[in-house]
C-alpha cells in the first residue's frame, strides 16, 4: 500500500510546527500530529528566536509576545539584570501549526507514537518514509539526565506592577512574570520527590519568594510538568528524527530551550534534505546530529550547573546539593582557542556537507564563513601576505575581514 505522506511530525510545538513547515515548503506532503490541547503558560523568548521567527514572517499577525520586561534577579546577590519577552506558549504553537498549514502541512488532532513504516495513532496508522518525534518529554530518553524536577506553574491574581523576577529558594528557584494587562504568573522549579500536594509545594515556594505573593490565590490547580535537563541518546535509524525535548532537553536556567527546538528543527531539515540528494550520506548525518545535540546540551547543562554553583545561600539544601554535579565538572566557557583551522560539518546551502573552518577565540566552534568567502581561505591569505593579500583577493570584502583579524590574537 502507498504512503499517506512524506513525512509524518509528530507533536506540534516549536520543534514539531518549525519542521512540518520548513518540510512542506520544500514540497513535501506533511502530516502534523498533535492533540492542540495545552494549557495556556508563560515562557521566555530569546532575542535570537524572536528574531528569527520575526525574519521568516512567522511572527506575522500574532500578537502573544509581551515585552521587553524588566528582570530582577535574587541569586547570588545580584539584583537587577536585563530586560526579556515572554510569550504565550499555548498561542505560539497553535499560531506555528497554522504557519505550517499555510506552507502545505495537514493538521491531524490527536497522539501518536512512531512505529515501523509511520506512526501509530489511537484511531490507526499512517505510513511514511519518515517520521519527526517533536512530543518533547513524552519521547522515550535514553541520554543522561538531572535529578527529576518538576516545574509547578500557574496564574495567580496579585497586584504587582509590570515586570520579570527570578528568585533562588531553599527548595529551588522560581520564575515570576506580571503582565501590563495585570495578569500574573509563576513558575516553580522543584524535586519532583518532594513532599506535599502541587498546589500547596507552588505557595510555599511563592511566599519565599515575594512578600506580596505570599497570600496570593492560585485560582485553578497548577500545570506540572517535568523540567530537568537531559542530554540526547544515541542516534538510531535516520528515518526517524528527534528533535527539541525529544533529543535533548536544555537546562531551563539556561533560557536556551525554545531556540533549541527551533535550531534542532532546522539541522533535522538539514538532516532530511542530504538523506534524499546525497545517498550514502547516513554516517555524515549521525555525527552531525549526535555532535551537536551534546555539545549543545553540555554546554547548556554545565551553564545551569555554574548559576547553580554561583548561589551560596542554599548549597547544603536538597534540591540544590543534588544538582551541583550535573553534568560534569569540566568548565562551561571552552579553553582559550588559539586560531586554527580544522574539518567540521556545515550546512551548506541547505545539505550537510565536510568542509575546512576557522575555529577562534570569538568562535570556537569554528566559523565557515566571512559572507561569501570562506574562512579558512581567508585565514590562509591573511597568514601568507596579511591585509594586502586579503583585499587584493577580495576587495573591500577582503580588507574588512582584515580588519577583524588585526582586532584579534595570531597565529604565529
Amino acid at each position: 500500500m502507498g504512503a499517506d505522506a512524506d513525512l509524518i511530525v509528530l507533536g506540534g510545538g516549536p520543534a514539531g510546527a518549525v519542521s512540518a513547515w520548513l518540510a512542506a515548503r520544500d514540497g513535501l506532503r506533511v502530516l502534523l500530529v498533535d492533540p492542540a490541547r495545552s494549557r495556556p503558560r508563560l515562557e521566555g523568548l530569546s532575542p535570537r528566536l524572536h528574531r528569527w521567527l520575526a525574519g521568516q514572517g512567522l511572527l506575522d499577525g500574532f500578537d502573544g509576545i509581551a515585552g521587553p520586561l524588566r528582570r530582577q534577579v535574587d541569586w547570588a546577590g545580584i539584583s537587577e539584570s536585563n530586560a526579556e519577552h515572554v510569550v504565550e506558549r499555548a498561542a505560539l504553537d497553535a499560531h506555528l501549526r497554522r504557519c505550517a498549514e499555510a506552507a502545505g502541512a495537514r493538521l491531524v488532532i490527536g497522539s501518536g507514537r512512531p512505529e515501523p513504516g509511520g506512526a501509530l495513532l489511537g484511531s490507526g496508522g499512517l505510513r511514511a518514509p519518515m517520521v519527526i518525534d517533536a512530543r518533547g518529554r513524552r519521547s522515550p530518553a535514553a541520554g543522561g539526565k538531572a535529578p527529576a524536577t518538576l516545574a509547578l506553574s500557574g496564574w495567580v491574581a496579585a497586584a504587582l506592577p509590570p515586570g520579570i523576577r527570578l528568585a533562588a529558594l531553599a527548595q529551588g528557584w522560581l520564575w515570576r512574570v506580571a503582565l501590563p494587562d495585570g495578569r500574573v504568573w509563576v513558575q516553580a522549579m522543584l524535586d519532583a520527590g518532594g513532599d506535599g500536594r502541587p498546589a500547596d509545594r507552588l505557595r510555599a515556594a511563592m511566599a519565599a519568594a515575594e512578600p506580596a505573593l505570599a497570600d496570593a490565590p492560585l485560582p485553578g490547580p497548577p500545570l506540572l510538568r517535568e523540567a530537568a535537563p537531559r542530554l540526547p541518546g544515541p542516534i538510531g535509524a535516520l528515518d526517524l528524527l528527534r528533535v527539541g525535548d525529544a533529543l535533548a532537553a536544555m537546562d531551563p536556567l539556561s533560557g536556551h530551550g525554545q531556540f533549541w527546538a527551533v535550531s534542532s528543527a532546522l539541522a533535522a531539515a538539514a538532516v532530511r534534505r542530504t538523506l534524499a540528494a546525497r545517498p550514502g550520506s547516513e554516517s555524515l548525518c549521525r555525527r552531525f546530529l549526535a555532535e551537536r545535540a551534546l555539545q549543545t546540551s553540555l554546554h547548556q547543562a554545565r551553564i545551569g550547573r555554574d548559576f547553580l554553583r554561583a548561589e551560596p545561600r542554599f548549597r547544603a539544601e536538597p534540591f540544590w546539593a543534588a544538582r551541583l554535579g550535573f553534568p560534569d565538572d569540566r568548565p562551561a566557557a571552552a579553553p582559550p582557542v588559539v586560531p586554527h583551522i580544522a574539518p567540521a560539518i556545515l550546512v551548506e546551502d541547505g545539505l550537510l556537507a565536510e568542509r575546512e573552518v576557522l575555529h577562534t577565540p570569538g568562535a570556537p566552534q569554528g566559523v565557515g564563513w566571512f559572507g561569501n568567502i570562506p574562512a579558512a581561505e581567508a585565514w590562509r591569505s591573511w597568514q601568507q601576505g596579511g591585509a594586502p593579500a586579503l583585499q587584493a583577493r577580495w576587495g573591500e570584502a577582503g580588507a574588512r575581514i582584515a580588519r577583524q583579524f588585526q582586532a584579534g590574537p595570531r597565529v604565529g
